[in-house]
């Protein structure tokens, strides 16, 4: 008689209480697909993003593989240490248990330090052969080039605006000192062959979001990619930096390559805090101007936002949505600064005994644990409120969508889902409802 399959959970736990009620979230994290796509065909696996479904703490595995970042690993913990409780083995992974190993591996038979494909077959292997190790480790930064495509078919395809995230470069020369990006995926851009990139698109149907920290990070390499895709004939949404605004043929090609939106790291209006959080690109930059001629190629920006930074006092809040309404920015997030483990600002924090809060779950972007300079905690939690409070009112939505010829409706709905999201994260409490504004990331 043939041997059952083994049977692999992938997770990924929500940061707080997850939508499983209803409402579509924006993108499902790509780790598990990815994973997934790497994992030999006679392993049965079962994917569960806990943004969408809460994980069954009673269901059947014989192995369990996690994936968190700071705000997931109290959660993360909560579910290894409830499979672990039944015998069932656990690695866990991502960004969380790469800057702090010895924390995670309290919840883990085995850990993952840094990128998990160079290892996830060694892994498998040792998990069926029962001679798991506690830890494993990427000694380098692995090339991305063969990857598999990810198991999209394993995802709950209704639950999601789209599946069709792809990723085509990891790692950032950047080290501004609020991202996790250089520390865990390294200083130096790695890329995918773009062939391989077209041929995983080419798989897919109707629009694609990339998923690249900065796509156009090195313009002579996005230039290539954007040729590459013009023959397709997609839509597309990506991250990028302002200083495209300065190159009119990376410009001209990523319009026509098909990109419809942009989100573009702001962080600040101040070139103080630029200076103090490594933001270089953008310091000389002028940024409205930047964006009026991002916007002129038919190209939106949504906008990011960090609260709370040493040279912000309570005024900061009023000037950034002012900044923010005044170029027409289609979406924006307001984020407070949050010192994850592993980065610049959490040194600096915690050698200054100004962090007062290290409960990961309130790692979110909207809670507040460390002490601000220039104003106070219950200011900075405020201060947010009221920027997305002022940038999602009905007002401001309306001044910044009925100006733009051709776009009214695409502008309305982006806002609207935005603002049922903030609204679902406790963010534009006394705002009114409003009838399909359910999205939820």
């Amino acid at each position: 008689m043939a041997k059952d399959r083994p049977k692999l959970l992938i997770i990924s736990p929500s940061w707080s209480q997850g939508w499983w009620g209803g409402g579509k979230v924006l993108v499902p994290p790509l780790s598990l697909p990815l994973l997934a796509g790497m994992t030999p065909r006679d392993v049965d696996v079962r994917l569960v993003d806990e943004n969408v479904e809460r994980v069954d703490l009673a269901a059947g595995a014989d192995w369990v593989a996690i994936t968190c970042m700071a705000a997931s690993a109290p959660r993360a913990y909560e579910i290894a240490d409830a499979f672990r409780e039944r015998g069932i083995p656990v690695v866990m992974g991502g960004i969380h248990p790469t800057v702090l190993p010895d924390e995670a591996s309290a919840h883990a038979d085995a850990i993952v330090v840094g990128e998990a494909e160079p290892v996830w077959r060694v892994i498998l292997e040792d998990l069926a052969g029962e001679r798991l190790k506690p830890r494993y480790e990427c000694a380098n930064y692995p090339d991305l080039a063969g990857l598999p495509h990810p198991r999209r078919d394993l995802l709950r395809r209704e639950r999601y605006l789209t599946v069709n995230v792809v990723q085509t470069a990891r790692g950032c020369p950047n080290a501004c000192s609020f991202c996790t990006v250089s520390a865990v995926f390294g200083r130096r851009y790695r890329f995918r062959p773009i062939a391989e990139v077209i041929e995983e698109i080419r798989s897919l149907e109707g629009g694609v979001g990339f998923v690249d920290d900065n796509i156009v990070g090195r313009p002579q390499r996005a230039k290539e990619l954007f040729e590459a895709l013009i023959p397709l004939n997609i839509r597309w949404v990506g991250q990028g930096e302002l200083s495209m605004a300065n190159d009119p043929e990376l410009l001209s090609l990523a319009a026509r390559s098909g990109c419809q939106a942009m989100f573009v790291g702001v962080e600040s209006l101040s070139p103080e805090n630029l200076r103090a959080v490594g933001k270089s690109h953008n310091l000389g930059l002028n940024m409205g101007e930047a964006i009026g001629k991002i916007h002129k190629s038919g190209i939106e920006i949504i906008g990011s936002f960090v609260l709370g930074l040493d040279g912000d006092d309570p005024g900061a809040f009023a000037r950034t949505v002012a900044f923010a309404e005044r170029h027409k920015l289609v979406a924006a997030q307001f984020a407070v600064l949050t010192p994850f483990p592993g980065t610049p600002v959490h040194q600096q924090l915690e050698s200054e005994g100004r962090i007062v809060d290290r409960d990961w779950s309130h790692y979110t972007m909207s809670k507040v644990v460390f002490r601000p300079k220039h104003m106070t905690a219950l200011q900075l939690e405020q201060g947010q409120r009221y920027a997305y409070r002022r940038f999602y009112s009905i007002p401001s939505i309306l001044r910044r969508t009925l100006t733009v010829r051709g776009k009214f409706l695409p502008r309305l709905l982006v806002n609207l889902s935005y603002r049922g999201i903030n609204r679902g994260h406790g963010l534009c409490r006394g705002l009114p409802r409003i009838t399909g504004s359910s999205h939820r990331r």
